[in-house]
């Protein structure tokens, strides 16, 4: 096991070749995985270089900033699965509370601009092409990645928009992230799964050890750990002189009663937090009580009120693109962005105990490098359909990937071309009453919603009648 805060800096930067950049993100890729602009060209262009772990970068391109991450409030929110959302529920709760908020999340779907919103609205993308331009000089000066560029640019706007907060996600791992270099308020951990094994370590403990390394003197760390790995993250947070707060040592939950259907409640320490809206996976509610957990012990720290009167009411509307959204009614179409075997068994789980009155369909894609366990194909099993389908991206799996598996699955799994194939295939076997789960990679689920004529998300925050928009695909083709 690799021990946290060990100095391996260097490694990854000079002694063991570069590490392949985001999948999405490229100059020469179709849409929606290209960029708008020349300058933001220009900012797609530096994943080439590909991953660059290491913190030396991204604080030289700070300091030449003013060290705007100085002027911020940050919480900072690490795990292999649920960062995204429970750092956008955080930030729905402080805007609640009162607070003006910037959040800071990856990857994109559609537009790069979705990364960094200022009151859940994307920065313009005209003032983000313009800061692109000015910090360019800065970036090739200190040879930036391209993760570090952006995380540049959120902590500058959010900064320049004088928020109160900024809720960060970080990219990948911990240690040596970029995010790891702003000065936190709270750290908090939804959990561990496999992933990125060829960058933070082929067991959980250490992926652990990685995520641990974003521990500070002083910074309440709160967690969601499964016990196994508690006793890893106790002594690493006594080790870095953390307050460590496990959440299922702190809290309790509870189902709602039969005059709040479809809410549970969350029993705290020193209050209860009733009327939360059930998220429909069950992994939102840890997300959830995470996030308040941590909002009501930095209360007390910061001697702020940043839990909102009525959090259920806040939380009620709460949009959470690509997380097991639907789209689409009558058929139901769901987009799911779980790439990972720990976040696709979770989602198929879901979708199977969902009640539907026809078929349950499933479309399903992802990369080359994301290895999903036996039991995903397990699941896919007890679908109805099953459609296979490449992303219009170089290290999508292929078909030939894609029908290997396939011979390895119960049922008859269906290999496509892609993703507008699948769209006609299914477009002509659905019956209103019918339900899909499009899901396997952020990127399938991009894809999907910009071949179903998605440009914008907020625009596609209403569920939308599934007749009228394949309809549309089909006048198209014709």
């Amino acid at each position: 096991m690799r021990p946290v805060g060990a100095d391996r800096e260097a490694a990854p930067e000079c002694g063991a070749g570069p590490l392949a950049g985001e999948p999405g993100v490229g100059v020469d890729l179709p849409p929606p995985f290209c960029a708008k602009d020349e300058a933001t060209a220009w900012l797609f262009a530096l994943n080439r270089m590909g991953i660059r772990p290491g913190l030396t970068r991204i604080k030289g391109l700070l300091d030449e900033l003013g060290n705007p991450h100085d002027r911020l409030r940050t919480l900072v929110v690490a795990g292999t699965n649920g960062k995204g959302s429970t750092t956008r529920i955080l930030a729905r709760l402080l805007r609640a509370a009162g607070y003006k908020v910037a959040t800071y999340t990856s990857p994109h779907l559609l537009q790069v601009t979705e990364r960094i919103q200022i009151d859940e609205r994307s920065v313009d993308p005209g003032d983000f092409s313009a800061r692109v331009r000015v910090i360019r000089p800065l970036v090739e000066k200190h040879e930036a990645s391209w993760f570090e560029t952006l995380t540049a640019l959120a902590v500058q706007i959010a900064a320049d928009a004088e928020v109160d907060f900024l809720c960060c996600e970080t990219g990948l791992g911990g240690r040596l992230d970029a995010t790891n270099a702003l000065p936190a308020e709270a750290l908090l951990l939804t959990g561990i799964g496999l992933d990125h094994q060829h960058i933070l370590g082929e067991t959980l403990a250490e992926i652990t050890a990685e995520k641990l390394g974003l521990l500070k003197a002083n910074v309440p760390f709160f967690c969601a750990l499964p016990h196994d790995l508690k006793a890893q993250a106790f002594t690493a947070a006594v080790k870095a002189g953390a307050p460590c707060h496990f959440l299922d040592e702190v809290t309790r939950s509870a189902a709602g009663g039969p005059e709040a259907p479809g809410t549970w409640n969350l029993i705290l320490r020193d209050r209860a937090l009733t009327g939360l809206p059930d998220g429909g996976m069950p992994f939102q509610r840890r997300n959830t009580a995470l996030a308040l957990l941590a909002l009501t012990a930095l209360e007390k720290r910061l001697g702020m009120n940043l839990v909102p009167p009525d959090p259920g009411a806040a939380l009620g509307n709460l949009f959470l693109p690509g997380r097991y959204q639907q789209i689409l009614a009558g058929p139901d179409w769901f987009v799911d962005t779980a790439h990972n075997t720990q976040a696709l068994t979770a989602a198929l789980e879901q979708f199977l105990a969902r009640p539907t009155a026809g078929r349950r369909v499933l479309m399903l894609g992802g990369m080359r490098d994301k290895a999903w366990a036996p039991e995903v194909g397990a699941l896919a099993g007890r679908m109805d359909e099953v459609v296979l389908a490449p992303i219009s991206l170089p290290r999508s799996r292929t078909t030939a990937d894609l029908e290997s598996l396939a011979r390895s699955w119960p049922g008859r799994p269906v290999v496509v071309s892609g993703i507008e194939e699948a769209l006609a295939r299914l477009a002509g076997l659905l019956e209103a009453q019918d339900a899909v789960l499009a899901t396997g990679s952020c990127f399938l689920a991009a894809e999907l919603l910009h071949r179903l004529g998605c440009e914008n998300l907020e625009d596609w925050a209403t569920v939308r009648p599934a007749g009228a928009v394949l309809a549309g695909l089909e006048r198209k083709r014709s």
